[in-house]
């Protein structure tokens, strides 16, 4: 944390100040998604403020998982009613046309009814609720400021109207943009991506803080909506300290590579790992007796069926997603982590493995992930061209280095120092504060662009 943000810290501004966090993924859901939230909600009640946390009762388990994890303690929370779930309802309709449209040859390729009907997204069906439910807290509990965290985006809208019906300063957080800096991967069609940019851009304009996740993306909006760039600001996803498992230096007794997640297998080229290893395995530089790479996540049958494509089955274990910490003892065991990205896009693995003390097999765009990963974890080998010997020449380097002792340690106590989710939830209070003291000097400035 620089000297400023300190000294406003130890200053206590902002403490006492009450703030409506809209946050759809809480617990007692345990997606990534709930992360971020859950800890911007901690450390703001541990400073001083008092955060009271607006969720759904019933989420959509399409896209939702449903968990023992309890809110914070000392958090309040509440939580409102979902009037409908459309994925389970077109989900039906869609079935429908396609055993009828399959009866005259022909196949559907998406389900066209979310792009037509679902705007904002899925889950607009939490609108009505969250406005209500949203409203009440805000009079009766005198709240200061309006956070919303998206995904999902209808908790955008939601909080929209809050402001208009309230006039409490609203500070939209992106953990995943809408349309600007989104890859092309999702084959939306035309109509949609023009309803998206209009939808994407009513949103930023009525916020008057606007938080992303990574530089590269606040750079992508700015560039996009140049007015915008006094109330952008970049809080990166880091990693709450206190999450971290008991760490007791026992590795593997074989050299492991380990991935767990989404291997992005439709938004980059992804076989060349797998052709790498096929590469060294040929070459009898690896076999099952050293060596072994482990996956946890939803793409399993996809692993699977590149493993028997190269005859990897006796270097690769794939299973299902298991939870987060059991997830993190496994990473904590390991020589290496692959990581992979789709920029702009700066995937919680980085700020987890850091915290680990774990070096990266990064096969990555160059860019502020591989900046990241070059100032805090000097054992990193980064591999930009995607290239099968580059892949297979760091891994071979990776094992060679570990059984020399020459692995570096990462940079933790500096990485904690900028990334740990108190340090960033510390610079959202300050950038609160330092707007509402902008508004009170300037009152007819307008904060939105």
């Amino acid at each position: 944390m620089n000297f400023v943000a300190e000294a406003v810290y130890k200053m206590g501004i902002g403490e006492g100040r009450k703030i409506l966090m809209l946050c759809y993924y809480f617990p007692p859901l345990i997606d990534v998604g709930c992360k971020r939230s859950v800890a911007f909600a901690k450390y703001l009640n541990k400073h001083g403020w008092i955060p009271h946390v607006l969720s759904v009762r019933n989420p959509d388990l399409h896209y939702c998982v449903l968990g023992n994890d309890q809110p914070p303690d000392g958090v309040a929370t509440s939580y409102t009613r979902s009037v409908f779930n459309l994925t389970w309802i077109f989900g039906k309709i869609n079935a429908i046309l396609v055993r009828i449209l399959a009866c005259f040859k022909v196949k559907l390729k998406r389900n066209y009814l979310h792009d037509l009907l679902s705007i904002p997204d899925h889950f607009v069906g939490w609108i009505p609720g969250a406005v209500i439910r949203g409203y009440s807290i805000i009079k009766k509990e005198q709240i200061d400021y309006i956070y919303i965290s998206c995904t999902p985006y209808s908790s955008a809208f939601a909080g929209m109207a809050l402001k208009k019906l309230t006039g409490k300063p609203l500070i939209i957080d992106f953990r995943d943009s809408f349309y600007v800096n989104v890859p092309d991967i999702f084959g939306l069609p035309l109509f949609r991506k023009k309803i998206n940019l209009k939808l994407e851009r009513s949103i930023i304009n009525a916020a008057d803080i606007f938080i992303v996740t990574t530089d590269e993306i606040r750079q992508g909006y700015i560039r996009e909506y140049p007015e915008i760039s006094g109330k952008t600001y970049t809080i990166h996803n880091g990693f709450d300290f206190e999450s971290l498992p008991d760490i007791k230096n026992e590795k593997f007794t074989k050299f492991t590579v380990v991935y767990g997640g989404n291997m992005y297998f439709d938004g980059c080229q992804s076989r060349s790992f797998f052709e790498a290893l096929y590469y060294l395995k040929e070459k009898g530089s690896i076999d099952k007796d050293d060596f072994q790479f482990l996956y946890f996540g939803g793409d399993k049958q996809k692993v699977n069926e590149i493993s028997e494509h190269f005859c990897l089955g006796d270097l690769i274990t794939s299973e299902s997603a298991i939870p987060h910490r059991d997830m993190l003892n496994i990473l904590s065991k390991a020589h290496l982590q692959l990581l992979r990205i789709i920029k702009p896009m700066i995937s919680t693995k980085l700020f987890e493995g850091i915290a680990l003390n774990l070096p990266f097999l990064a096969t990555i765009p160059d860019g502020e992930v591989g900046n990241l990963i070059r100032l805090y974890s000097p054992s990193s080998y980064i591999v930009t061209d995607d290239s099968v010997e580059s892949i297979a020449s760091a891994i071979l380097m990776a094992i060679n280095n570990y059984r020399k002792g020459l692995v570096e340690d990462n940079r933790i106590d500096d990485f904690l120092a900028c990334f740990s989710r108190e340090s960033l939830t510390r610079k959202m209070e300050q950038i609160i504060e330092s707007r509402l003291r902008e508004a009170e000097k300037f009152p007819n400035r307008t904060q939105c662009i």
